[in-house]
């Protein structure tokens, strides 16, 4: 019986040894040769996706999930510029990563996307909640006058609608929009729904600041590899694990667990 029990044990020991090593091999052999490190970037102001930790380094969401969604043991590194930059970057091929963004013609020019999703990144309606309006479709819109941040876009056909039907004027940062906001120069300001509440717990204001619901859209966010990089490659074993962990539903409890830690970092 003891024999039996050995045997068993070692057999045992003998297939998880093999699994290891059939696991190890298999995500070695999901690297390309000549990807000895991944550089990447993001935006170093969209929290809780991500946000600039000093001059070299990110902290958020995107930087847990990227960390869980890469082979093991294939270094990365992050460099921290204006975002505007780091796309540049990525399009000359000297940042093999970026983080966190929408898919858009222009930069699918020069980014190769994960087909499966890093994020949901809500866009939503803010209301001070003593002037709060009913709001059910885009057209609940119109005859009021809306802010947003200047460069943003929101997708789902949102943009060219509130070009032709609403009173919309921008402002150069979501720090204006809501201070308008809170004074009634504007009855609406849209934006994302996690990096305005993170904002939001940042910077509060006099009067409270609400989402409504539903959605303005609801487009994600996905990783993009530089078309130049020699880690391009690694976008189907990416866009696999980060189809993995959104089935857990892994980037939304990321998004919570790091809105909750920005708020508690910047007070």
């Amino acid at each position: 019986m003891r024999t039996v029990f050995i045997l068993v044990a070692v057999a045992v020991c003998f297939f998880l040894t093999f699994m290891r090593t059939m696991l190890f091999a298999a995500e070695n052999a999901a690297i390309p040769e000549g990807c000895k490190m991944v550089i990447y970037s993001t935006n170093p102001q969209y929290p809780p996706y991500d946000w600039s930790v000093g001059s070299d380094s990110f902290d958020g969401a995107s930087i847990e999930l990227l960390k869980s969604v890469m082979p093991p043991g294939l270094p990365l590194k992050a460099v921290v510029y204006p975002w505007k930059r780091s796309m540049f970057m990525a399009e000359m091929g000297k940042i093999d990563l970026l983080v966190s963004l929408r898919i858009t013609p222009e930069r699918s020019e020069y980014l190769t996307f994960t087909t499966h999703r890093a994020f949901p990144n809500p866009i939503v309606v803010f209301v001070r909640k003593d002037d709060k309006f009913s709001f059910k479709s885009w057209k609940d819109l119109k005859r009021l006058n809306g802010g947003i941040s200047r460069g943003d876009t929101f997708g789902g056909g949102f943009d060219e609608y509130w070009r032709k039907e609403l009173t919309i004027e921008d402002a150069p940062t979501m720090f204006e929009n809501y201070k308008k906001l809170d004074s009634a120069r504007i009855d609406y300001f849209v934006t994302g729904e996690y990096v305005g509440k993170a904002h939001l717990a940042k910077n509060p204001l006099k009067h409270e600041i609400i989402a409504l619901s539903p959605a303005i859209s609801t487009l994600d966010i996905h990783f993009g590899f530089s078309k130049r990089s020699a880690c391009a490659p690694l976008v189907g074993y990416v866009s696999e694990r980060l189809k993995e962990e959104d089935s857990k539903g892994v980037p939304e409890k990321l998004l919570k667990k790091h809105l909750q830690r920005y708020i508690e970092y910047t007070e």
